[in-house]
């Protein structure tokens, strides 16, 4: 009878968690670098899209997923929130002021698409502050990666005026009370001088930390809807 009733308790505990694994689940992987953070919604038969954040000067990777993790996982995809590399001589974790080559964000990736099933049509990188920064001075290496960008909080034009070698549509997330307002300006400028698509989405009145806050979970989910359209016209690699 002890028997019997065990293995209705383990059936019951099996079918139980089988019933708990949605999409919001994560399946917690191991991230690909020191600080980094990686989750991924419950297992899926098909490849998911992934979100790579990039975090500002005032918070680290594992902070900024916090603000995207709810909507990411809701929608059955991946996030993959970078730390800036002080072993890689990232400065005080300060991505706009770390002199290195992109391809360094371009390793993780890669790293993640190689353990986990991911639809590398549709690979966005969203940067919030400094990681906007980054993002937009390095704009022209992103292309080959990315569907998509998101600049929230932050971004400059590239040094080089030379146009993306493929469609980069990208998703501005501004308050005009922002000191460095202009500079988000002057990257919207590039954007539409070289015929790319541009969502503008203005904060009026905001200064930088009103920006940070209004990236809500709901605004988080209104951003994903946007890019969940966005596809890169190639395969990655």
């Amino acid at each position: 009878m002890h028997l019997v009733m065990h293995r209705v308790v383990l059936v019951f505990a099996v079918i139980s968690a089988a019933v708990r694994a949605d999409a919001t689940d994560p399946v917690d992987p191991p991230p690909p670098c020191a600080g980094c953070t990686l989750d991924v919604a419950a297992a899926s038969s098909d490849p998911v899209p992934l979100v790579v954040v990039l975090h500002g000067d005032n918070d680290n990777g594992r902070e900024r997923a916090k603000k995207w993790r709810p909507a990411v996982l809701r929608r059955g995809w991946a996030l993959l929130s970078l730390n800036c590399p002080e072993s890689r001589g990232c400065p005080d974790g300060s991505w706009y002021r770390w002199q290195h080559d992109p391809g360094w964000v371009r390793d993780q990736v890669r790293e993640v698409t190689e353990r986990v099933r991911i639809d590398t049509s549709r690979i966005y990188i969203v940067g919030w502050s400094g990681g906007a920064t980054f993002i937009g001075k390095h704009l022209q290496h992103w292309p080959r990666m990315f569907a998509a960008a998101v600049i929230h909080g932050g971004g400059v034009p590239p040094r080089s005026s030379e146009c993306p070698e493929r469609p980069f549509p990208a998703y501005f997330l501004v308050g005009d009370k922002n000191p460095s307002h202009g500079a988000a300006k002057r990257l919207r400028a590039y954007f539409e001088a070289c015929a790319q698509e541009v969502r503008w989405d203005l904060l009026p009145g905001a200064n930088h930390p009103k920006e940070d806050a209004a990236l809500t979970p709901e605004k988080a989910s209104e951003i994903l809807e946007w890019l969940a359209t966005r596809r890169h016209p190639e395969a990655w690699s």
